[in-house]
């Protein structure tokens, strides 16, 4: 898998008045009249039916500003040579992995032999009750011992003066009785078992030899398998201290005309006057996302298909864009045990009136200067491409795409109530991988949130009006309660998010993403999570251990819902 950078981007925005915003809504049965052309896009209207939003074109077109190599394009030979090492490297430890796996296959043998051993001395040890054997040996050597002590405890019991002459005397005699008793016995069981107990040494001794042997195999193999990891990672070293220098800078210039797209859709309305106004989705979040193609990402080996070709993005200024505080916060029990220090939730903790602090306007244009290494420029060197060839196909080369999120407005309040121990119990994990997943698909997560009562969604004064009909609560509560299971796991494992890349591996990420919600996401599309770490087992056992325990999570007006998009630009 390509990794993938990520920046929050720098976004040309327009002035938003101060007064108060309105969002949009899901209302569906606003009337007009006639039909509203969408031209094909996403639009959205207000509660009063006045304002229409919609959402950003799927497409921009994105421009090469300048492309420029450094005095660490010179070092591509190195590169290639490193390359070149590496790939020895491969094949000197093949030889050594081949020695380790030919010393297993001699192994196999051995386990054998082994294991056919344990069987003919269980069924051995079976016949004899060889229990009984460990039982009547244990009694003689004990019985052996304190015959074999039996005068000097007799001098003992004698100078102790607890006992007379005679009943110490009985007492040695009786240790004598006691000793013959317990050797009659065992030599008994050893003379009627004489050949099964010869067997039963003699597999012993043959299972101890076989241990021995395979044990000195496994350290050779462990040896072996030492060697050629060592002989890849110092190999793979140098090529990644090679790869990861600095190579060339380009400059990208991004455009998305969203303005001029909400206007196109305006003009194709114009026999609509109740809608008043036509605006852009009120934006609160943007995401940058920034990678090369597979073909320019991949070294052709997957032990280095981690290294990322871009060295970095600089971009001319840091969006500051609404964050989630985290689940963290969300303590507060439901029989009124308070264990938070700080309210409030996600997008539900966002008071009306500031709802246009969060909102900066409209996404226009903007630029990055991206650094590329030479794992990445080298390839573009190696190949020829020139600037002007990289500024017409420069999609081919580098696939950038953008995640803008804004808000829906439901005018009413909610109270959650749910056991964080139940959404965590809907999870799987993949231990070959180090990830959790949803057990079931999307639709099966909604199935289950609508029939328990581990998790249940209430709305507060929600309006007397038809179109806020069951569908619509619907989507909401589904909305609120996708949002708090994503909460709850954000709290105990970072999350995988899936980016919109073109190749297969990423585009299969892409579509388990939306099958867990994509739209609803906090941060955008979530597949799982990533687990493994001490801190994070310490926050599972948190929740996991405390089944009974419910949280809250209340809004009093007003619930937020965050809605993201995805979209890609092409070469210009």
């Amino acid at each position: 898998m390509n990794t993938v950078k990520k920046s929050i981007l720098a976004l040309a925005v327009l002035s938003i008045p101060a007064t108060s915003m309105a969002l949009p809504s899901l209302r569906e049965d606003c009337s007009f009249g006639s039909t509203v052309n969408t031209g094909g896009a996403d639009v959205m209207f207000s509660q009063n039916c006045k304002t229409a939003y919609v959402a950003p074109p799927d497409l921009g077109t994105a421009s090469l500003g300048g492309y420029v190599e450094t005095q660490g394009i010179s070092f591509c030979s190195n590169l290639d040579y490193a390359k070149s090492e590496f790939d020895s490297s491969q094949t000197r430890s093949k030889v050594w992995r081949e020695k380790a796996f030919q010393l297993q296959l001699d192994g196999e043998p051995l386990v054998d032999a082994k294991i056919q051993s344990n069987v003919e001395l269980t069924a051995l040890k079976a016949q004899i009750d060889y229990w009984q054997y460990g039982v009547f040996k244990q009694s003689y050597e004990m019985a052996l011992l304190e015959y074999t002590n039996r005068f000097s405890a007799y001098s003992g019991c004698l100078r102790g003066g607890a006992m007379s002459a005679q009943e110490c005397l009985d007492a040695r005699y009786a240790t004598e009785d006691a000793y013959y008793e317990a050797k009659r016995i065992y030599d008994d069981y050893r003379s009627a078992n004489n050949i099964s107990l010869y067997k039963i040494d003699r597999l012993v001794a043959e299972i101890d030899g076989l241990e021995e042997q395979i044990f000195e195999i496994d350290e050779r193999v462990m040896r072996y398998e030492t060697y050629a990891d060592n002989i890849e990672q110092r190999a793979k070293e140098n090529y990644i201290e090679l790869a990861t220098m600095y190579g060339a800078n380009t400059k990208i210039i991004y455009q998305l005309d969203y303005d001029a797209h909400v206007e196109s859709i305006r003009r194709l309305n114009t026999n609509i006057p109740q809608l008043t106004s036509w605006r852009p989705m009120p934006l609160v979040a943007a995401e940058f996302v920034l990678n090369m193609s597979p073909a320019y990402a991949s070294t052709g080996d997957s032990a280095l298909n981690n290294i990322t070709p871009i060295h970095s993005v600089t971009l001319p200024r840091q969006l500051i864009s609404y964050k989630p505080k985290g689940f963290d916060n969300l303590y507060e029990n439901y029989n009124g045990e308070e264990k938070s220090t700080e309210e409030g939730a996600y997008m539900n903790n966002i008071n009306p009136n500031d709802v246009d602090a969060l909102v900066y306007g409209s996404f226009g244009s903007s630029s990055a200067s991206i650094a590329t290494n030479l794992h990445g420029a080298c390839k573009l060197k190696n190949d020829g491409v020139t600037e002007s060839e990289l500024a017409a196909k420069m999609d081919t080369y580098i696939q950038p795409s953008l995640r803008l999120q804004w808000l829906i407005e439901v005018p009413f309040g909610y109270e959650a109530k749910y056991k964080a121990h139940s959404i965590i119990s809907r999870m799987t994990s993949n231990k070959s991988s180090g990830f959790l997943f949803w057990k079931k698909r999307k639709s099966s997560f909604h199935e289950w949130t609508k029939n328990t009562q581990d998790f249940e969604v209430n709305f507060i004064n929600p309006p007397f009006s038809e179109y806020w009909d069951e569908d619509m609560k619907a989507t909401v509560k589904e909305a609120i309660m996708r949002r708090i299971a994503f909460g709850v796991m954000d709290s105990v494992y970072p999350r995988i998010t899936a980016a919109p890349l073109n190749d297969a591996e990423h585009q299969a990420w892409s579509d388990a993403a939306k099958q867990v919600g994509c739209s609803f996401g906090p941060w955008g599309c979530a597949i799982g999570w990533v687990v493994g770490t001490l801190d994070n087992r310490r926050n599972y056992s948190r929740f996991y251990s405390d089944k009974s325990r419910f949280y809250t999570e209340r809004s009093n007006e007003i619930t937020y819902i965050p809605k993201d998009k995805y979209l890609t630009f092409k070469a210009n």
